[in-house]
């Protein structure tokens, strides 16, 4: 190989190199640039205390009205347009604890029912697919209480990152998920199993995007699980109930987590059953 074409090649190896360097320089630019706008969003475990005889709807009560699940930002990108939405079987849980559906809401059908007893313990829920929001109530002993429950919340409208901005940020959480699951689990006594065990709470979904336009979709499994208890004949009793959100990253997961969930409830139900 003559002179010539040795430096004719190494011009070409030479010309390769600095392609690909350039290259590799690209890349790893866009993947600092996708870094440094990238949101990352977790969500934070909460407690739900609860007392007894609280209102003739519930067994159990809370002394709050509402329920705030904390989320922060620790990616260095601001997460903005936030859209959140609780995936939970409202009309399984009610069915579970005991109340009759109807199929008018109470309000209207109380001055045409001569004993308010046929009431008592029943609810109504107003499901259509039209409408932005679910619509549940309930009527039992005189008392009737309405819940009004966005099907998908957008109120959030960025995220900062931690590193930026400290302040919190929260969900919020709808007041009858913990509570028909608590007090579905109150029927049962076996608080071992209750302690032990994780309840299905439903599917949290965020939806969000970053600075640059792109679309990001988390999925979080919902359990709820006793973690203390008070009894007293004088005062009744308290409890406390911790809501933990678990981060899924495919659908597949979801069901084998709440299949896990579901078997483990069978299995308290049938030792109750069996007590």
């Amino acid at each position: 190989m003559t002179a010539q074409n040795l430096i004719a090649v190494g011009g070409l190896l030479a010309a390769a190199f600095s392609a690909l360097a350039a290259a590799f320089a690209v890349q790893q630019s866009k993947l600092q640039r996708t870094t440094l706008t990238k949101p990352q969003l977790i969500v934070t475990k909460i407690t739900i205390p609860v007392f007894s005889d609280s209102d003739a709807i519930f067994s159990l009560g809370t002394r709050v009205h509402e329920f705030k699940v904390p989320i922060k930002n620790v990616g260095l990108g601001t997460a903005l347009n936030l859209k959140y939405s609780w995936n939970f079987d409202y009309l399984k849980a009610i069915d579970a604890c005991g109340f009759a559906r109807v199929k008018s809401h109470p309000v209207d059908i109380l001055s045409s029912v001569t004993r308010y007893g046929e009431l008592n313990n029943t609810a109504f829920v107003d499901d259509k697919d039209s409408n932005e929001y679910l619509y549940i109530s309930f009527y039992n002993d005189g008392t009737f209480t309405g819940h009004s429950i966005a099907k998908v919340n957008t109120d959030i409208e960025y995220i900062i990152p931690i590193t930026q901005d400290k302040t919190v940020t929260v969900l919020k959480l709808p007041y009858l998920i913990p509570m028909l699951i608590i007090n579905q689990l109150e029927s049962i006594r076996s608080f071992p199993d209750v302690t032990i065990f994780e309840h299905d709470a439903g599917i949290l979904t965020l939806e969000y995007e970053d600075i640059s336009g792109y679309r990001f979709s988390l999925k979080f499994a919902c359990t709820l699980r006793l973690i203390k208890y008070k009894g007293s004949v004088k005062h009744g009793s308290e409890a406390v109930y911790e809501l933990k959100l678990h981060r899924i990253k495919k659908l597949y997961q979801v069901k084998k987590f709440l299949g896990g969930v579901a078997s483990k409830f069978k299995l308290l139900k049938k030792r109750f059953n069996a007590s």
